[in-house]
This record gives structure tokens, C-alpha cells and sequence, in this order.
């Protein structure tokens, strides 16, 4: 919260989270927070407040896209004065005092990410030349004193953790070594320090504070590392930690004292229960696709891609206890054939023996045609809703698309989800059937009551010369094969960009080919800010945009680059040793389409209907399975 006095509205929301947490047993603690040159004040007539006056229009760094272009309009900063110092520390102090009346068990003073004690703290920032700038010691003074003056205002009993940023990615910016000197300074003042990185309002920075999938696991471990070598607080650690077992190194290592999660609790917010109680198995996987995150999407959070009852909890769990209460009543009117006690036997499958069936509780079978994700959510979701399951999948093991991260080092949350998935599937009463084509004939053999269809997708090819030789590869063969020293990927989508990283990373040297102007421009902003980043680290990863495709020969690949420059509308060579076609996928949804006319309900989900992210392969499996009446 903001370090002021909330208002009364905020209050009561505010106690009522602090009881609930209460209620179970838990502690809690609130982040204060000041934005300082980059608060947020449309509307308000009022000037952010900053280490430096200055005018408000923060530049591109590296050619990088900012975040919240309306947000950071060119508006006038104050630079603080020494009383304005003072009172955005009463403020602070206030807050922790308020916070403390409310029943919360501590505070976290947000001294990270580039907001207002980050600001003065990083030379980055803070250009002053009082004796709040310059050095290391000068540019820490207004943080300690925010810190002394809560301190103060709490008195030595009441917990305070600190969020700090160990890197902030830019040249010029705070470094680890300052951070654990000042950490150091004031241990004797606060109970806790919460080691972060990144700088928000940078694209490129802002990906190290919440990591896309391409980034590394554990990126902050080093630093917390670093500081807990220096300090005798407790040390937490936050960023890319999905796992139990990656938890559990870090605090057997010493790296850390405590572990800080966020979007693991997202994906599953049993997370805790299953890693103490022995079942990590059981853990749905972060698979850091940034989807829960606003800054990532525009502003609108577009839910968790692997969690379909993230913020529908309440409405899901109001479905799921009216539609028992139907099959309540329903037991006392129809027996567990569908047929009205009394009465003749109802036509199964038709009109009000439709209704019966549905509202007995008889054990209805649903057939899932397709072993991808869609078909194992599906096949997961119907199981838990009280179906007999039987899940028909053409290839020898479950996964679809997912099988490529089998192989693919750069897919590790990719593949954790894959595994949870199939374990799912293993420990429920699914009937699964391998090396088994799914035809209409064959469905109908199998007396379903309900039909989904989880076809999915296969690669698209190019119709130029050349595309059908050996050494040209579609995405899921590209997985599969040993290529050599040169390789040309078609197409810079999420795929093409993430198979690049994986050959960079053997030290292949890798050309991408791209139509349009930037790489991966279906992902999100906080992805593509990330993929750069990565990419760029590679002195043989090269990129041509605008550049269409012509022939694909025995040793390169001919492309045309299109503009109005006359020197390039011409024709290029690429010298390859092998090519990749990711240039998108084809639904299967003629084949699904065929399993329309047997007559029940059948409903397409996932890449047949159109191939799209995983985020609704994984909605539309789930509720298709839970809740298709």
C-alpha cells in the first residue's frame, strides 16, 4: 500500500484479508510503497516526486520498448527537498504504524525496482550533488532514513522485511555489492531482507522480475548469496523458483534462508500443502508464461495458462455445489439407468431422459479423442466430475505439442508441466488408450455419452522449391535430429525463436528469417523483452527481417528482402547445413469435424479448433471436461 493513511474503504478490505489469513492460522505481511518519479498521477494535478528535477519523457534504453508509455508522458519531476524527505518518511512510518493496528504481523518496505528508495539509491537515478547524491554513502541516506524513522515509529518488536534489488540491468545501475553494504548498515534495524533484480518501466529490466519461461531458473540466487554472506538477518530469495526440489537445494546449499513464491501459487495454490506432505509430484507447474501478469499483457491480466480456476474459484465452486444439488434431487426421481421411479424407461441420450441421466448421478462415459494438452485437461477435468474416462491417443505417449520439450533444454517449465499432466492422468481413474487412431466407427463402438475432440495441430509447410528435402525440418522433427554447424530457422515466431536459443546453446550458428518486423510477435511484451535479452547473448545468432522465402537448395536458402531501398529488393543466399520451417500450424479440424454427425454431444477444444497459446488448449480441455451437461 501506498505510505500514507488509507481510506476507509481500503481499511476494511485490508482488516478483512488480515482476519482471513488470521482465521487460518497464517501471518501476513503488507508491502509499503512509494513510486516516486514514476507514480502514477493522471488525474490528480499533482507532480511525482524524484531525486532529481527533471522532466519526465524516460528514453528507450537499448532500443527496447517501455512499459506504460502513458504512465511516463512527459511531466514535470520535483526534486525533493530535505523536508520533503521528512515527510515521505512520516508517511512511511505511519503506514507501518497503521499496518500494525490492523493486526498485519509485519511490513515490507519496497526499496526495489526502481521506486523511490531505488531511485535515490542508484547512481542510474540519482544525479544530485548534496549530500543525498554521489556516493555511496550519500545516495543511501534518505533510505536509511526512512528505515530509522519506521523503526522508530514501530518500536524494536515488530518484524520488517526489505525488498531490494541486487541488479537492476543497466549501465549505470545498483550492483550487489552495494546492496549487501547497505543491507549490512541497517541490519540492526530491520528482521528480514528480500532479495530481487530487475528495474520496472524498462521492458528489458522488468523481465528479470517476473521471468518468462525463456529466462533462467533461480536468477536471484547468486545475489541473495552474495548478501547473506555479509549480513546475519534472515535472507528470503524470490524469482523462477517452480519446484520443491529447487527450493530445497537453495536452503541446503545456504544460499538462502527462506524462499519467496508468487506465480507457484498461482498455478497451484496447494503448492506448500503438496511440497510438506510429500507430493511435489502432484504440483501444477509454473510455466512462466507471464500471462498473470498485467505490466506483460497490456494492463489485463489474461489468468493463469495452466490454472483454468484462477479468479473463477468462487463461481466454479457455486456451479459445482448447484449441480450436485441437481443430482440430489435427481436421485430421488430417476433410478441409475435414467429411468423415472414408477414410470416407463426414458430415452437415453434424448429429451427429459437427457435431463435424467444428467441429474441421477449415473456414471456417464465421456470418450477424449487426442492426447495433447487439451485431452489430458479434458480427461483430468471429466474424471474429478464423476465420468468414466477413456482417452484415445494416436501416438505412443501423451503430450502433443508438448512432446518437444522432451529435448529441448531452454523447455524446462514446459516439460515440468508435461510431467505433472501425465501423473495427473496416471493417478486418476482415466482409461487410456495408446497407438489407437480414433475413427468415428470406433467412437460409436464405444457408447459414449458425451464427445470431446482434442485433435490439435501439425506443423504447416512452405509450397516452394525444395522444402520436401531431408535436410529441411518441421518443428517437431527439428526436435528429433541432429543438425549441423549452420542452420536457417523460417519463421521468427515463440517456436523458431526458442528452437534458436536451444541450437545457440549447443553453439550452433543460427539465421532467422522473418517476414515481419520483430521476433515472436504473437507473445507478450515481458516475453519478447526476455527473448531479446537472451538472443543477444549469442555473437552467432543473426536475424533478416521483411525476408520471404524462394527456394530452399541443397547447401542454402534463397530470400528476398522487400522494401523500398533498390539495393536490397533483390535476392539473397543463406548458406544452411539444415532448415527449419516454423511458419505455424494447421488444425486437424476436418478430422475432428468427422465426429460431429454420431449424434451426441461432442465439443472441439484446443489446436483443432485453431491453433493458438497454451492458455486456452489448457481452459477449454478443463471446462469442456468438468462442466459439458
Amino acid at each position: 500500500m501506498s505510505p500514507a493513511v488509507c481510506s476507509v474503504t481500503k481499511k476494511k478490505i485490508l482488516e478483512e484479508q488480515v482476519s482471513m489469513a488470521h482465521q487460518y492460522g497464517a501471518k501476513i505481511s503488507v508491502e509499503l510503497f512509494h513510486g516516486g518519479m514514476f507514480a502514477d498521477c493522471r488525474g490528480t494535478g499533482a507532480e511525482p516526486w524524484g531525486p532529481d528535477e527533471c522532466e519526465r519523457s524516460f528514453q528507450e534504453v537499448g532500443g527496447y520498448e517501455r512499459i506504460e508509455p502513458d504512465v511516463l508522458d512527459v511531466t514535470h519531476v520535483h526534486g525533493m527537498t530535505i523536508d520533503d524527505m521528512h515527510q515521505v518518511c512520516r508517511e512511511f512510518a505511519a503506514s507501518a504504524v497503521e499496518a500494525r493496528r490492523m493486526g498485519f504481523d509485519m511490513v515490507m518496505l519496497h526499496f526495489a525496482h526502481g521506486w523511490l528508495p531505488a531511485q535515490f539509491m542508484s547512481p542510474f537515478f540519482n544525479h544530485r550533488i548534496d549530500e543525498f547524491g554521489g556516493s555511496f554513502e550519500n545516495r543511501t541516506r534518505f533510505p536509511r532514513m526512512i528505515v530509522e524513522t519506521v523503526r522508530k515509529a514501530v518500536g524494536p518488536g515488530f518484524p520488517i522485511d526489505i525488498r531490494i534489488g541486487a541488479n537492476e540491468y543497466v549501465e549505470g545501475g545498483l550492483k550487489v555489492k552495494e546492496v549487501a553494504d547497505f543491507i549490512e548498515s541497517i541490519q540492526d534495524q530491520i528482521d528480514m531482507v528480500h532479495v530481487s533484480s530487475g528495474l520496472d518501466k524498462l521492458v528489458h529490466a522488468t523481465s528479470y522480475i517476473e521471468a518468462p519461461s525463456v529466462m533462467p531458473h533461480q536468477i536471484n540466487v547468486k545475489y541473495a548469496e552474495t548478501v547473506k554472506k555479509q549480513v546475519k538477518i534472515p535472507v528470503a530469495v524470490v524469482g523462477s523458483i517452480t519446484t520443491p526440489e529447487e527450493a530445497e537445494k537453495i536452503l541446503s546449499e545456504g544460499k538462502a534462508d527462506l524462499i519467496a513464491l508468487g506465480r507457484p501459487f498461482i498455478a497451484d495454490p496447494d503448492w506448500a500443502w503438496k511440497a510438506c506432505t510429500g507430493h511435489g509430484e502432484d504440483i501444477r507447474t509454473c510455466i512462466r508464461c507471464v500471462s498473470c501478469y498485467g505490466v506483460a499483457t497490456g494492463g489485463c491480466s489474461q489468468g493463469c495458462a495452466v490454472n483454468p480456476r484462477y479468479e473463477r474459484e468462487l463461481r466454479l465452486r457455486t456451479e459445482e455445489i448447484l449441480m450436485e444439488e441437481s443430482r440430489k434431487i435427481g436421485r430421488l426421481l430417476y433410478d441409475s439407468n435414467g429411468q423415472r421411479k414408477g414410470e416407463e424407461i426414458l430415452t437415453k441420450g434424448r429429451g427429459e431422459g437427457a435431463a435424467a441421466e444428467i441429474v441421477s448421478g449415473a456414471r456417464r462415459r465421456m470418450v477424449i479423442i487426442g492426447g495433447g494438452p487439451a485431452g489430458m485437461t479434458a480427461a483430468i477435468g471429466a474424471a474429478e466430475q464423476g465420468y468414466q474416462v477413456i482417452l484415445l491417443e494416436r501416438e505412443d505417449r501423451l503430450g502433443g505439442l508438448l512432446k518437444i520439450s522432451e529435448t529441448d533444454p531452454c523447455k524446462v517449465d514446459m516439460r515440468n508441466y508435461l510431467t505433472y499432466l501425465r501423473t495427473k492422468v496416471s493417478k486418476l481413474p482415466i482409461e487410456v488408450r495408446l497407438n489407437t487412431a480414433a475413427t468415428p466407427e470406433l467412437t460409436e463402438s464405444l457408447h459414449p455419452d458425451r464427445i470431446i475432440v482434442a485433435l490439435g495441430s501439425y506443423p504447416r509447410s512452405l509450397p516452394i522449391p525444395g522444402a520436401d528435402q531431408k535436410h529441411v525440418h518441421d518443428i517437431v522433427q527439428a526436435h528429433q535430429v541432429n543438425m549441423g554447424d549452420r542452420v536457417a530457422i523460417i519463421g521468427g515466431g515463440a517456436s523458431g525463436c526458442e528452437l534458436a536459443l536451444a541450437l545457440l546453446g549447443e553453439g550452433k550458428e543460427v539465421t532467422i528469417l522473418e517476414m515481419t518486423d520483430r521476433l515472436a510477435g504473437a507473445g507478450n511484451l515481458l516475453y519478447r523483452a526476455a527473448l531479446g535479452e537472451q538472443l543477444a547473448k549469442y555473437p552467432r545468432f543473426h536475424v533478416v527481417y521483411h525476408a520471404g522465402v524462394r527456394e530452399i537448395t541443397s547447401g542454402a536458402v534463397v530470400y528476398h528482402l522487400s522494401g523500398e531501398d533498390m539495393d536490397r529488393d533483390r535476392d539473397f543466399r543463406l548458406a544452411a547445413d539444415d532448415v527449419v520451417l516454423c511458419v505455424g500450424l494447421i488444425p486437424r479440424s476436418e478430422e475432428a469435424m468427422q465426429f460431429l454427425p454420431l449424434g451426441y454431444d461432442v465439443r472441439m477444444v484446443g489446436d483443432c479448433v485453431a491453433p493458438r497459446r497454451i492458455n486456452e488448449a489448457v481452459q477449454e480441455g478443463y471446462f469442456a471436461g468438468r462442466y459439458m451437461m
